[in-house]
Protein backbone atom coordinates (compact mmCIF):
# COMPACT_ATOMS: atom_id res chain seq x y z
CA UNK A 1 0.00 0.00 0.00
CA UNK A 2 1.53 3.24 -0.39
CA UNK A 3 2.86 5.18 2.33
CA UNK A 4 -0.04 8.20 2.56
CA UNK A 5 -2.72 5.51 2.23
CA UNK A 6 -0.74 3.95 5.57
CA UNK A 7 -0.68 7.08 7.22
CA UNK A 8 -4.04 6.56 8.59
CA UNK A 9 -3.25 3.39 10.21
CA UNK A 10 -0.45 4.73 11.78
CA UNK A 11 -1.87 6.09 14.93
CA UNK A 12 -3.67 3.42 15.69
CA UNK A 13 -0.84 0.79 15.65
CA UNK A 14 0.82 3.62 18.28
CA UNK A 15 -2.13 3.57 20.31
CA UNK A 16 -2.18 0.14 20.60
CA UNK A 17 1.42 -0.38 21.32
CA UNK A 18 1.19 2.14 24.18
CA UNK A 19 -1.97 -0.12 25.36
CA UNK A 20 0.14 -3.02 25.31
CA UNK A 21 3.58 -1.53 26.70
CA UNK A 22 1.69 -0.34 29.87
CA UNK A 23 -0.24 -3.73 30.61
CA UNK A 24 3.40 -5.20 30.31
CA UNK A 25 4.97 -2.89 32.93
CA UNK A 26 1.60 -3.17 35.21
CA UNK A 27 1.74 -7.26 35.21
CA UNK A 28 6.07 -6.96 36.08
CA UNK A 29 4.73 -4.18 39.00
CA UNK A 30 2.71 -6.78 40.35
CA UNK A 31 4.65 -10.15 39.80
CA UNK A 32 7.53 -7.73 41.59
CA UNK A 33 5.34 -6.68 44.67
CA UNK A 34 3.51 -10.18 45.08
CA UNK A 35 6.83 -11.40 46.54
CA UNK A 36 8.17 -8.14 48.30
CA UNK A 37 4.70 -5.98 49.58
CA UNK A 38 1.03 -8.37 49.26
CA UNK A 39 -0.42 -5.98 51.04
CA UNK A 40 0.36 -3.17 47.97
CA UNK A 41 0.13 -6.16 45.91
CA UNK A 42 -3.52 -6.57 46.68
CA UNK A 43 -4.30 -3.05 46.97
CA UNK A 44 -3.11 -2.43 43.19
CA UNK A 45 -4.86 -6.13 42.00
CA UNK A 46 -8.17 -3.57 43.20
CA UNK A 47 -7.11 -0.34 41.28
CA UNK A 48 -5.98 -2.86 38.13
CA UNK A 49 -9.70 -3.38 38.13
CA UNK A 50 -11.10 -0.36 38.53
CA UNK A 51 -8.65 0.84 35.89
CA UNK A 52 -9.97 -1.88 33.49
CA UNK A 53 -13.78 -1.14 34.27
CA UNK A 54 -13.47 2.10 33.23
CA UNK A 55 -11.09 1.62 30.18
CA UNK A 56 -13.58 -1.06 28.85
CA UNK A 57 -16.57 1.16 29.64
CA UNK A 58 -14.84 4.30 27.78
CA UNK A 59 -14.18 1.90 24.91
CA UNK A 60 -17.64 0.70 24.85
CA UNK A 61 -18.44 4.42 24.89
CA UNK A 62 -16.05 5.34 22.41
CA UNK A 63 -16.76 2.60 19.87
CA UNK A 64 -20.56 3.90 19.90
CA UNK A 65 -20.04 7.20 19.46
CA UNK A 66 -17.67 6.72 16.45
CA UNK A 67 -20.66 3.89 15.28
CA UNK A 68 -23.25 6.84 15.30
CA UNK A 69 -20.34 9.50 13.72
CA UNK A 70 -19.84 7.18 11.26
CA UNK A 71 -23.85 6.36 10.49
CA UNK A 72 -24.10 9.85 10.32
CA UNK A 73 -21.43 10.05 7.86
CA UNK A 74 -22.42 7.31 5.61
CA UNK A 75 -25.79 8.96 5.26
CA UNK A 76 -23.99 12.60 4.39
CA UNK A 77 -21.83 10.82 1.91
CA UNK A 78 -25.14 8.60 0.37
CA UNK A 79 -27.54 11.86 0.42
CA UNK A 80 -24.57 13.34 -1.97
CA UNK A 81 -24.41 10.94 -4.40
CA UNK A 82 -28.09 10.64 -4.55
CA UNK A 83 -29.21 13.92 -4.90
CA UNK A 84 -26.29 14.07 -7.92
CA UNK A 85 -28.09 11.18 -9.42
CA UNK A 86 -24.75 9.30 -9.69
CA UNK A 87 -26.18 5.64 -7.57
CA UNK A 88 -25.88 4.23 -10.95
CA UNK A 89 -22.44 5.19 -11.62
CA UNK A 90 -21.24 4.03 -8.07
CA UNK A 91 -22.63 0.46 -8.83
CA UNK A 92 -20.91 0.40 -12.03
CA UNK A 93 -17.46 1.94 -11.02
CA UNK A 94 -17.55 -0.95 -8.64
CA UNK A 95 -18.68 -3.59 -10.87
CA UNK A 96 -16.19 -2.66 -13.67
CA UNK A 97 -12.74 -1.85 -11.57
CA UNK A 98 -13.82 -4.16 -8.45
CA UNK A 99 -14.28 -7.52 -9.86
CA UNK A 100 -12.11 -7.57 -13.04
CA UNK A 101 -9.22 -9.45 -14.16
CA UNK A 102 -7.22 -6.38 -14.87
CA UNK A 103 -6.84 -5.31 -11.28
CA UNK A 104 -4.67 -8.21 -9.70
CA UNK A 105 -1.63 -7.05 -9.94
CA UNK A 106 -2.35 -2.99 -8.59
CA UNK A 107 -1.43 -2.00 -5.62
CA UNK A 108 -5.32 -2.09 -4.06
CA UNK A 109 -7.86 -1.20 -1.68
CA UNK A 110 -9.88 -4.15 -0.67
CA UNK A 111 -12.81 -4.85 1.01
CA UNK A 112 -14.50 -8.61 1.00
CA UNK A 113 -13.94 -10.25 -2.41
CA UNK A 114 -13.39 -6.91 -4.24
CA UNK A 115 -10.20 -5.30 -5.07
CA UNK A 116 -9.96 -1.59 -6.75
CA UNK A 117 -7.14 -0.32 -7.69
CA UNK A 118 -5.99 3.15 -5.81
CA UNK A 119 -5.08 5.27 -8.75
CA UNK A 120 -9.15 4.08 -9.90
CA UNK A 121 -9.99 5.67 -6.57
CA UNK A 122 -8.01 8.69 -7.42
CA UNK A 123 -10.20 8.84 -11.13
CA UNK A 124 -13.10 8.18 -8.97
CA UNK A 125 -12.71 11.12 -6.18
CA UNK A 126 -11.33 13.80 -9.53
CA UNK A 127 -14.88 12.65 -10.96
CA UNK A 128 -17.01 13.39 -7.87
CA UNK A 129 -15.31 17.11 -7.76
CA UNK A 130 -16.26 17.95 -11.50
CA UNK A 131 -19.18 17.13 -9.74
CA UNK A 132 -18.69 19.56 -7.17
CA UNK A 133 -18.71 17.06 -4.48
CA UNK A 134 -15.87 17.11 -2.30
CA UNK A 135 -14.71 14.03 -1.04
CA UNK A 136 -11.48 12.73 0.61
CA UNK A 137 -10.30 9.39 -0.35
CA UNK A 138 -10.94 7.85 3.04
CA UNK A 139 -14.66 8.85 2.75
CA UNK A 140 -14.82 7.27 -1.02
CA UNK A 141 -13.51 4.15 0.59
CA UNK A 142 -16.02 4.29 3.18
CA UNK A 143 -18.78 5.15 0.49
CA UNK A 144 -17.64 2.10 -1.58
CA UNK A 145 -18.34 -0.55 1.30
CA UNK A 146 -21.72 0.94 2.13
CA UNK A 147 -22.17 0.25 -1.50
CA UNK A 148 -20.38 -2.91 -1.36
CA UNK A 149 -22.54 -4.37 1.38
CA UNK A 150 -25.82 -3.59 -0.19
CA UNK A 151 -24.90 -5.39 -3.29
CA UNK A 152 -23.77 -8.11 -1.50
CA UNK A 153 -26.56 -8.06 0.48
CA UNK A 154 -29.19 -8.08 -2.33
CA UNK A 155 -27.00 -10.71 -3.93
CA UNK A 156 -27.58 -13.22 -0.98
CA UNK A 157 -31.09 -12.27 -1.26
CA UNK A 158 -31.80 -12.50 -5.20
CA UNK A 159 -28.81 -16.05 -5.15
CA UNK A 160 -30.97 -17.74 -2.85
CA UNK A 161 -34.41 -17.07 -4.50
CA UNK A 162 -32.79 -18.09 -7.69
CA UNK A 163 -32.49 -21.19 -8.67
CA UNK A 164 -28.83 -22.32 -9.97
CA UNK A 165 -27.49 -23.05 -13.68
CA UNK A 166 -23.93 -24.42 -14.33
CA UNK A 167 -21.58 -22.93 -16.78
CA UNK A 168 -20.20 -26.48 -17.42
CA UNK A 169 -23.47 -27.82 -18.97
CA UNK A 170 -23.75 -24.92 -21.95
CA UNK A 171 -22.74 -25.77 -25.02
CA UNK A 172 -20.38 -22.49 -26.68
CA UNK A 173 -23.30 -21.36 -28.90
CA UNK A 174 -25.52 -21.48 -25.43
CA UNK A 175 -22.98 -19.28 -23.79
CA UNK A 176 -23.05 -16.92 -26.48
CA UNK A 177 -27.24 -16.62 -26.26
CA UNK A 178 -26.39 -15.87 -22.49
CA UNK A 179 -24.15 -12.93 -23.31
CA UNK A 180 -26.70 -11.57 -25.70
CA UNK A 181 -29.46 -11.69 -23.21
CA UNK A 182 -26.81 -10.36 -20.56
CA UNK A 183 -25.97 -7.47 -22.94
CA UNK A 184 -29.24 -6.68 -24.22
CA UNK A 185 -30.24 -6.55 -20.47
CA UNK A 186 -27.35 -4.08 -19.84
CA UNK A 187 -28.80 -1.62 -22.64
CA UNK A 188 -26.94 -2.72 -25.53
CA UNK A 189 -28.04 -3.48 -28.77
CA UNK A 190 -26.54 -6.87 -30.02
CA UNK A 191 -25.42 -8.29 -33.11
CA UNK A 192 -24.81 -12.53 -33.30
CA UNK A 193 -21.57 -12.27 -36.00
CA UNK A 194 -22.53 -15.77 -36.29
CA UNK A 195 -20.43 -19.60 -35.77
CA UNK A 196 -17.14 -21.23 -35.55
CA UNK A 197 -14.70 -19.67 -37.59
CA UNK A 198 -15.74 -16.29 -37.07
CA UNK A 199 -12.30 -14.44 -36.46
CA UNK A 200 -12.29 -14.13 -32.66
CA UNK A 201 -15.70 -12.45 -32.80
CA UNK A 202 -19.26 -13.76 -31.17
CA UNK A 203 -20.86 -10.62 -30.86
CA UNK A 204 -20.67 -6.95 -31.67
CA UNK A 205 -22.64 -5.21 -29.14
CA UNK A 206 -23.43 -0.90 -29.47
CA UNK A 207 -24.37 1.73 -27.16
CA UNK A 208 -24.66 5.52 -27.17
CA UNK A 209 -22.44 4.59 -30.94
CA UNK A 210 -19.71 2.66 -29.45
CA UNK A 211 -18.98 -0.81 -31.00
CA UNK A 212 -17.74 -3.20 -28.98
CA UNK A 213 -16.77 -6.84 -30.40
CA UNK A 214 -16.92 -9.72 -27.82
CA UNK A 215 -15.40 -12.88 -27.85
CA UNK A 216 -16.86 -15.55 -25.46
CA UNK A 217 -14.83 -18.50 -23.71
CA UNK A 218 -17.09 -20.90 -22.28
CA UNK A 219 -13.87 -22.77 -20.87
CA UNK A 220 -13.00 -24.84 -17.99
CA UNK A 221 -8.93 -24.15 -18.03
CA UNK A 222 -7.46 -20.43 -18.31
CA UNK A 223 -7.55 -18.71 -21.49
CA UNK A 224 -4.08 -17.71 -22.73
CA UNK A 225 -3.11 -14.81 -25.43
CA UNK A 226 -4.63 -16.54 -28.38
CA UNK A 227 -8.10 -15.07 -27.06
CA UNK A 228 -6.48 -11.97 -26.74
CA UNK A 229 -4.96 -11.42 -30.02
CA UNK A 230 -8.18 -13.07 -31.40
CA UNK A 231 -10.10 -10.20 -30.02
CA UNK A 232 -7.30 -7.18 -31.12
CA UNK A 233 -7.63 -8.92 -34.73
CA UNK A 234 -11.27 -9.13 -34.54
CA UNK A 235 -11.80 -5.32 -33.69
CA UNK A 236 -10.44 -4.45 -36.60
CA UNK A 237 -11.75 -6.91 -38.94
CA UNK A 238 -15.68 -5.59 -37.55
CA UNK A 239 -15.15 -1.72 -37.14
CA UNK A 240 -15.31 -1.24 -33.67
CA UNK A 241 -14.18 0.89 -31.14
CA UNK A 242 -13.11 -1.47 -28.40
CA UNK A 243 -12.64 -5.42 -27.86
CA UNK A 244 -13.86 -7.73 -24.78
CA UNK A 245 -12.88 -11.19 -23.83
CA UNK A 246 -15.60 -13.00 -21.82
CA UNK A 247 -14.77 -16.23 -19.91
CA UNK A 248 -17.25 -18.69 -17.17
CA UNK A 249 -12.78 -19.45 -15.65
CA UNK A 250 -10.46 -16.73 -15.36
CA UNK A 251 -7.30 -15.61 -17.99
CA UNK A 252 -3.35 -16.64 -18.02
CA UNK A 253 -0.73 -13.97 -16.37
CA UNK A 254 0.34 -13.75 -19.94
CA UNK A 255 -3.43 -12.89 -21.35
CA UNK A 256 -3.74 -10.35 -18.42
CA UNK A 257 -0.36 -8.55 -19.84
CA UNK A 258 -1.34 -8.33 -23.37
CA UNK A 259 -4.98 -7.20 -22.91
CA UNK A 260 -3.86 -4.38 -20.80
CA UNK A 261 -1.16 -3.09 -23.60
CA UNK A 262 -4.04 -3.56 -26.27
CA UNK A 263 -6.78 -2.10 -24.38
CA UNK A 264 -8.86 -4.81 -24.14
CA UNK A 265 -11.52 -5.42 -21.11
CA UNK A 266 -11.71 -8.97 -19.72
CA UNK A 267 -14.70 -10.05 -17.80
CA UNK A 268 -13.57 -13.28 -15.71
CA UNK A 269 -16.17 -16.41 -14.49
CA UNK A 270 -16.39 -14.36 -11.16
CA UNK A 271 -16.90 -11.20 -12.47
CA UNK A 272 -19.70 -12.71 -14.92
CA UNK A 273 -21.84 -14.64 -12.38
CA UNK A 274 -22.26 -10.69 -10.71
CA UNK A 275 -23.25 -9.61 -13.99
CA UNK A 276 -25.71 -12.45 -14.34
CA UNK A 277 -27.19 -12.15 -11.04
CA UNK A 278 -27.20 -8.26 -10.78
CA UNK A 279 -28.99 -7.85 -14.61
CA UNK A 280 -30.76 -11.13 -15.46
CA UNK A 281 -31.23 -12.25 -11.63
CA UNK A 282 -29.98 -15.64 -12.51
CA UNK A 283 -27.29 -17.41 -10.14
CA UNK A 284 -24.80 -19.29 -12.34
CA UNK A 285 -21.89 -21.64 -10.79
Amino acid sequence: MPRKYRRRYKKDDELDRLITGFLVLYIFALLGLRFTDKERFWRWIIYGLIVFILIIAGIVLYKKLREKFRTKKIERLTASIRKAGLEEYINNFISNYGLGSQEKKQISWNYRDYSIAWYRIDDLRKFLKEKNILFSNNDICLLLKEYIEEREYKKMIEGSEASSHRFKDLRWDDFEKLLYRLYEKMGYAVQFTGKRGDQGSDLVITKKGKRIVVQAKCYQGLVNNKAIQEAVAAKGLYNCDGATVVTTSDFRGGALELAKANNVYLINGKKLRELLLDYLKENWI
